[in-house]
């Protein structure tokens, strides 16, 4: 019955049902109602309960939605003109923000650019890839070598200091904290330039891989472009010094890799990459073992 008979045991019911069948929206596209429907992609959100199911088919299993987007990731190079709400881009980099990173180090550092120019120079950075100037956003991936330095490991580490205390199986007290940086399996500096740039890369692919993800999820398109003049390819020094001017970034800001972000172009089918198979590439215990 009804709250209109006043049989008011329903009436918690109805209001949660009603309230979030009002609440029903969706956030993701998709190229036909079939889609969709094969998809089962349902989204109730409301003031009552926040609630969101998708389930996707694949091979008589039941994946999560993460699942789908990895299953499915394919890098995008072909942008629509319309522009990434501020809200949006936010969460996109907040994403990076909170990737894990070893010893609580945070060795990177974004910057967002979308001024015309500035990306003009980027794709000359990139060895000429028109799309860095079609999509909305590129963001300038920087590996951050003041995080290195012995007064930010002890800050860091300090923080770090009572989540691990229980967790690790060794004191993280105060004289651990101190000893590890004497050691060179906590402190990658001790080893040199080559080693602490492949620690920075490192820990900026995890916090790039959150980006992705999340930009993935908000409907939004991109791409990691790796070749590009920096220090490490020794390319057009003259051009990245200039990019570095530019961009106001100190010494210890290190450009490693560019990532853009855009809406894909309309009626671009993105097919996803080809990858190994997965026992070529996971093992059991020992390598050649199949899981």
């Amino acid at each position: 019955m009804s709250r209109k008979g006043n049989c008011y045991d329903n009436a918690p019911i109805e209001s949660f049902w009603g309230t979030s069948k009002n609440g029903a929206i969706s956030h993701c596209r998709f190229s036909s109602r079939q889609e969709a429907t094969d998809n089962e992609y349902f989204i109730y959100q409301g003031p009552c309960v926040k609630w969101r199911l998708k389930q996707l088919k694949e091979g008589g299993k039941i994946m999560s939605a993460l699942v789908h987007e990895v299953s499915n990731w394919s890098s995008v190079r072909r942008y629509d003109n319309r522009s990434i709400p501020d809200e949006v881009l936010r969460r996109i980099l907040d994403a990076a923000r909170r990737a894990p990173s070893w010893a609580n180090v945070q060795s990177w550092h974004f910057v967002a650019v979308k001024d015309l120019s500035m990306k003009a120079k980027l794709r000359s950075l990139a060895m000429g890839q028109k799309f860095i100037e079609s999509a909305d956003v590129v963001v300038v991936c920087c590996g951050d070598v003041s995080a290195w330095s012995e007064k930010e490991r002890l800050k860091q580490m300090r923080l770090l200091s009572p989540i691990l205390a229980d967790d690790i199986g060794i004191p993280f007290d105060e004289g651990f904290i101190k000893s590890s940086l004497e050691d060179p399996a906590h402190n990658p500096v001790l080893r040199g330039k080559e080693i602490l740039l492949a620690r920075l890369y490192e820990q900026l692919s995890l916090a790039i891989a959150f980006m992705i993800l999340q930009a993935k999820h908000e409907g939004v398109g991109s791409c990691i472009v790796g070749a590009i003049a920096n220090e490490t390819t020794g390319m057009n020094p003259e051009l990245y010094r200039e990019v570095r001017r530019d961009l106001g970034l100190p010494e210890d800001k290190l450009i490693l890799t560019l990532v853009t972000l855009g809406y894909p172009a309309a009626g671009d089918r993105l097919k996803p990459r080809p990858r190994k198979e997965f026992d070529e590439v996971v093992s059991r215990e020992k390598h050649g073992t199949p899981f």
